[in-house]
């Protein structure tokens, strides 16, 4: 009797744990509640650290011995080798300068950011509609009400500018060029400014493809200003119309296309305090472009880039600024086109400088003399160099940033200023985003990859392991969501010359014995970057392919991190060589039974969109189903800059506009093709949609079409992501379960 009871007991148990696993399984969560989950808490289900951008370090003391963050209403110091915290300002000095200043009686810090100046000897912080300057040692304190801010490309803001000296503050109003002291005393700079006469304030195009933000530069001295101007006049100017009032608001930008007029900048030199103006001598052509102006660090000098028309021949020139009389002293050139990432460090000793070229067919380090001698190539690595991130002329050393392994990873490298001591600092495969302290005593090192999650170390600049500063681990909630790692493998280019990298996503209720639909994410374009090895468990591809595709991305030929040569490949023909890849990479991929060849959709926003509507209508048998974002359609209709870096002028290059444009495909369309387009896009404007759906309705196709009011080129409607998946899952029918 007792041994029956111990069988029912054991049978009893068995049945309990059989019956527990079987409720486990049911509640489970796939398909669309797992999308909806990972969309809405993915990256949060990770425990140990913040999972933000690579590179964020730490917010660094000017002395680069500690960092600093806001805690419990006050800024702490951290020793970074002890840990130990401290008051980082002696709060009560600056609550009492505060306080005596505005009349307030304020007992704690009241605000959480600031910046440091006058190599940190001083804060600057705003508060109660005031930017406050105060000294950490004498506990001074000025005050002064900062100008409006000016919105411009990007919703970059615009206001004043301290000059170095901390006493005058410049800004642009009304297209003119403005001083004012700290009592207020406002001096105008310039007169004849107007929307179409910018005097230190840029255009359209220089900030968006030259990446030319700012329009004036202080001297060292705090005595001179030189500025930018920009001549609108003959630049063509495209309508943007906002009509969701009966009575529309219409503006006309100045948008220069292929060919056509760009704006006619000229460089001027302004002394403050008589306020005469020195006109710099750049040369009888009109039709370059000049750019990225640089004192030097004494101040003798200004200098600046000369690109020509084609942007295939950079020129660095000096200028005088008291005659304006300008020297060239350093020329390259290549074969396609110059990258406008261009770097130009000077160093200190007012006799050197750095200089980044793709000449070699790599991006490399260069040290120059003032006088634009070549005194050696520093790297010669072949990596490329993506960045220099600090330069440590008293110990001698030039740290920076580099791609590996195709261009799908990133590291952190240094050698000397003599071209001796390279050296790889960072060893993990994957992606190390580094910040330097300010003494380049220590670095923090953020690193991804694909199978590892974000961690943040600190490290001697040495590269001795100090700590870690952080680590993310995947939680247990997370793990049971049992997801499927992406897969990284490698395809051959179209003309079976190149291995390039692809990823695919599975939905976690994978079946290999089903057919799944594919659906390709994808920006594009020359320089982008689809593959890069980093964690990706949680991203916006994972969560969509919950839903029962398999999602992919892959590079093509053209791609960032691979060498300009290999970069030069698409040169005189945008769109055509990613397609050729991609149509490679659907037919690679359709080697394997899972994949349904039959059902392969395409999505991307700008390029992506050219690229998604392109796919549908020049490759109808190999897509089938596209959502496209803001799509260029035709690149007649885009930005002169970035268009004719690629493909030069119309005039120039006729066969290969004709073959890039959408609207020579549209008698092709088969397949679902779905449109989204922001109404007052400044960007990629609207008429590249109208555009092509005048050419679809003329060969009588069926198409879908969204128009988004008031939102530019990004769309900020909600509704435009749902409609995506939406129609994906509509057409593409995806596994589900």
């Amino acid at each position: 009797m007792r041994q029956h009871r111990k069988i029912a007991a054991g049978l009893g148990l068995l049945l309990a744990v059989l019956m527990a696993g079987q409720a486990f399984a049911q509640e489970r969560i796939i398909g669309k509640a797992l999308y909806e989950k990972l969309q809405r808490e993915g990256r949060r289900m990770m425990t140990g650290g913040p999972g933000g951008a690579l590179g964020g370090g730490l917010a660094w003391t000017p002395d680069g011995k500690g960092s600093y963050a806001f805690e419990d209403a006050t800024f702490k110091r951290t020793d970074v080798l002890t840990g130990e915290k401290t008051p980082l300002f002696d709060d009560a000095k600056l609550l009492a300068a505060v306080n005596a200043m505005t009349g307030r009686q304020e007992v704690k810090i009241f605000f959480n950011r600031f910046q440091y100046l006058d190599d940190g000897k001083k804060i600057q912080f705003q508060a109660f509609n005031k930017v406050f300057i105060y000294d950490l040692a004498s506990s001074k304190l000025v005050s002064y009400e900062a100008e409006r801010s000016i919105v411009g490309v990007r919703g970059r803001q615009y206001g004043d500018v301290l000059s170095p000296d901390l006493k005058v503050r410049a800004f642009t109003r009304s297209y003119n060029l403005y001083v004012k002291d700290m009592d207020g005393n406002e001096t105008a700079l310039t007169t004849d400014g107007t929307e179409d006469l910018r005097n230190a304030f840029p255009d359209w195009v220089y900030p968006e493809e030259l990446g030319q933000y700012q329009a004036f530069w202080w001297s060292p001295d705090s005595k001179k200003i030189a500025f930018m101007q920009f001549d609108e006049k003959p630049v063509t100017k495209y309508p943007i119309v906002h009509d969701v009032q009966p009575i529309p608001r219409f503006e006309l930008l100045g948008y220069p296309k292929p060919g056509g007029n760009n704006p006619i900048v000229r460089l001027f030199i302004v002394d403050v305090a008589s306020k005469k103006l020195v006109r710099l001598e750049t040369g009888d052509d009109l039709d370059v472009y000049l750019y990225r102006g640089q004192w030097t660090p004494d101040g003798r000098e200004f200098t600046y880039h000369r690109l020509n028309r084609f942007q295939n021949k950079v020129e660095l020139f000096a200028a005088d600024p008291a005659t304006g009389k300008t020297r060239l002293f350093l020329t390259d050139t290549d074969p396609c086109y110059i990258d406008e990432s261009t770097e130009l460090i000077f160093l200190k000793d007012n006799q050197r400088f750095l200089w980044t070229s793709e000449r070699s067919g790599w991006r490399e380090i260069y040290l120059y003399d003032l006088a634009g001698k070549l005194l050696k190539q520093l790297t010669n690595a072949k990596l490329p160099v993506r960045g220099i991130q600090g330069v440590d002329e008293p110990r001698g050393w030039i740290y920076f940033a580099g791609q590996e392994a195709n261009g799908t990873q990133s590291h952190f490298y240094k050698v000397k200023l003599d071209g001796t001591g390279f050296a790889k600092m960072t060893k993990e495969p994957g992606s190390h985003g580094v910040s330097l302290s300010p003494a380049f005593d220590f670095y923090t090192d953020s690193f991804s990859s694909f199978e590892q999650p974000s961690k943040t170390t600190l490290f001697q600049a040495d590269g001795k392991l100090v700590k870690v500063l952080s680590e993310q681990t995947p939680s247990k909630e997370f793990l049971d969501l049992k997801l499927i790692k992406p897969e990284h493998f490698l395809f051959k280019s179209a003309d079976g010359k190149y291995d390039l990298d692809g990823l695919i996503y599975f939905p976690a209720h994978f079946d290999p014995n089903e057919k799944y639909p594919l659906l390709l994410s994808i920006y594009g374009g020359p320089g982008s970057k689809g593959v890069t090895n980093r964690y990706n468990m949680a991203d916006g591809s994972q969560a969509l392919a919950q839903l029962g595709f398999l999602v992919a991305v892959c590079d093509y030929r053209g791609v960032s991190g691979r060498g300009k040569a290999f970069q030069n490949l698409h040169y005189m023909k945008l769109g055509q060589v990613e397609l050729e890849d991609h149509v490679a990479f659907v037919k690679a991929l359709g080697q394997r039974p899972y994949v349904d060849t039959t059902r392969v959709g395409v999505t991307g926003h700008s390029y992506g969109g050219y690229f998604t509507c392109l796919a549908l209508l020049k490759e109808p048998d190999i897509f089938h189903v596209g959502v496209a974002g803001a799509p260029v359609t035709d690149w007649r209709n885009y930005d002169s800059i970035y268009t004719e870096r690629y493909m030069r002028r119309p005039q120039d290059n006729l066969e290969g506009y004709d073959k890039g444009s959408c609207m020579t495909y549209a008698k092709n369309l088969k397949g679902k093709l779905f449109i989204h387009h922001g109404a007052v896009d400044d960007n990629v404007h609207p008429g590249n949609t109208i555009q092509l759906a005048q050419a679809l309705l003329k060969e009588n196709k069926k198409f879908d079409l969204m128009i988004y009011p008031e939102q530019q080129h990004g769309i900020g409607f909600p509704r435009y992501g749902e409609s995506r998946v939406e129609y994906f899952i509509e057409h593409l029918k995806p596994v589900v379960k």
